[in-house]
Order: structure tokens, then sequence, then C-alpha cells
């Protein structure tokens, strides 16, 4: 009928309706660790006891410096070996020791008009001689000889009021520091009682009133305690060192810090020790953290 109106019709299809889904979490299981979580690498353990022994051996040795008169090398080594080497490290030569002192008597007043001679060997045309270059000891008991060799010497004191009565012994003099062409040397000398000469001069039935000192100091040279305080510094620092190295690799272990176990392995290995033994333990400590894995911090 024209006189119904029916609504249009669409050309297109009606739109189908999109379902919705529930959303869905799944777990991977993957866990989340932080750094101190993660389990300790077991060669920790090894480089730490390295790092550890090392530190030890290298505070013994420190030790060993500052204790001049006794360990492996003693004040008097270390200067013996530098007066070997003095051509080679140094500016000294032969003739470049000399020495100073004080010579004072059993009641403590100076040594006044005593001699004091060194004999001292000089190479001359290519032949080895020996000189006694001496001086006399002042009013206050002082003396000073020059052109002396750096090195063991034998040394005579002698009382010139009764040229009968002296002593003798075995000095060491230093060399030259570094670039310092000349080696200084003081000695402070005690003079025997005159009890003591006495005693010789009964036992040798009126023969002599010398006292001979050099078996006696044999390995306990008269020498300048100054002279080694390079060695005492020296020894000083291995000691802080080693100590260093301790703290370091107990607080790289415990945060289980790779870097600081390796800088540990690394200051160790400058502590030295007796025959190089913290040396070689701080190596093999710093060799074995190059296979741990560094943190990500």
């Amino acid at each position: 009928m024209d006189g119904d109106e029916s609504p249009p019709k669409s050309s297109n299809p009606p739109l189908s309706s999109i379902p919705e889904e529930e959303p869905v979490f799944a777990s991977t299981g993957a866990t989340l660790m932080l750094p101190s979580q993660m389990p300790r690498d077991p060669r920790m353990h090894v480089a730490l006891m390295f790092i550890i022994l090392a530190g030890i051996l290298g505070s013994i040795n420190g030790y060993d410096f500052i204790e001049g008169d006794s360990g492996l090398v003693t004040d008097r080594g270390f200067i013996y070996s530098q007066t070997q080497t003095a051509n080679l490290l140094t500016t000294s030569s032969p003739g470049s020791a000399i020495l100073t002192g004080v010579v004072t008597l059993h009641d403590g007043s100076p040594g006044v008009n005593f001699s004091i001679e060194v004999v001292t060997p000089v190479v001359e045309d290519g032949v080895e001689k020996l000189t006694r270059p001496n001086a006399m000891t002042d009013s206050k008991g002082r003396f000073r000889l020059e052109g002396l060799n750096p090195g063991l010497m034998t040394m005579f004191v002698v009382n010139m009021s009764n040229p009968n009565e002296g002593m003798t012994h075995r000095i060491l003099l230093s060399p030259g520091a570094l670039f310092e062409p000349y080696g200084f040397t003081h000695l402070e000398l005690d003079f025997a009682t005159p009890e003591e000469f006495d005693l010789i001069e009964q036992k040798s039935n009126g023969l002599t009133r010398w006292m001979d000192l050099r078996e006696e100091e044999r390995g306990k040279e008269l020498y300048d305690p100054t002279a080694a305080a390079v060695y005492d510094i020296a020894g000083t620092i291995f000691i802080g060192i080693s100590g260093i190295a301790i703290v370091f690799a107990i607080v790289g272990w415990r945060s289980k810090s790779t870097l600081l176990l390796r800088t540990a392995a690394g200051l160790v290995f400058f502590s030295q020790g007796h025959y190089y033994s913290s040396c070689c333990l701080g190596l093999i400590a710093m060799l074995t953290t190059f296979g741990l894995h560094v943190e990500e911090i």
C-alpha cells in the first residue's frame, strides 16, 4: 500500500559483536635475584685464602725490616748490600765514605787525645794496598775521617796518653744514598774501663792491654742506625699495604665483589714477603679473580 512506509534497508551487513576475553596471567618461573642474594663463587674462597696468607707473610716481612738486629735480613745486611752495589745504584765510589763520631770514657767524660785509625784498602795502578788514615779526637772527644771506602772496615781506637791501651772494632761504613756522592757514618764509641784493661793485662801475663773485639763483633759491626731509616720506612709500608689488602679482601668476599678482591690481590702483590712469597701468592690470587663474574652495581 502506498500509505505504508517501511524503514529503508541498510546495504551493510550488521556488525558482529566481539566477545570480551578474561586476561590470563601465567608465571614464567623466572626469579629476580639481587647481587647480594647470588651464590658466592667457590673461587672467591680460594682468592681470599691466598690474599690473607700473602698479607700475613707481607706483615711478617715488614716487621723483619723494622726489627733491624734480627730476622732474615738485618739493618747491617741491608747497608752492606748497598755498599756492594754502590757504584751501580749511586754515585758513591771508593773513598766516598766519611766517618764521624765521639769517644766517651767510662765515667762519661769525653775521650780527649785519642787516635782513630781505619784500615782502608785502595787500588793504585791495579794493585790493592792498605792505607791507615787517622784522626785525633778534640776536647769534646769528636773526630772526623774522610776518604774511606764504604763497607766493612777495621778501626783502631788508641789512648795516646797510654799508646799500649786501645780497642779494635769492626765497623760498617755507609755508602751514599741514591744521588748523594758521599756516605756519612756517625759512631758513638765507649772506651773500656781501666779494670777491663787490667784484666786483659793479667790474662796475657803483662804482654798487652789491648782489647780486640773483631770476633765478638762479627755480625754485630758498629754502624750508623740512621742509615737504616729507609729500610725501616719500607717495612712500615709493607705492613700497611698488607693490612689494607686483608681488609679489602674480607670486605670483597663478604659483599661478593670481584673488584675488591682483585684490588686486594694487586695490593698484596707489592708487600714483597720473604723470598717474594707474597708476590707469588698475590699473583695467584689475582689470576683466580679473573675467572670470576664482575657484578654490575
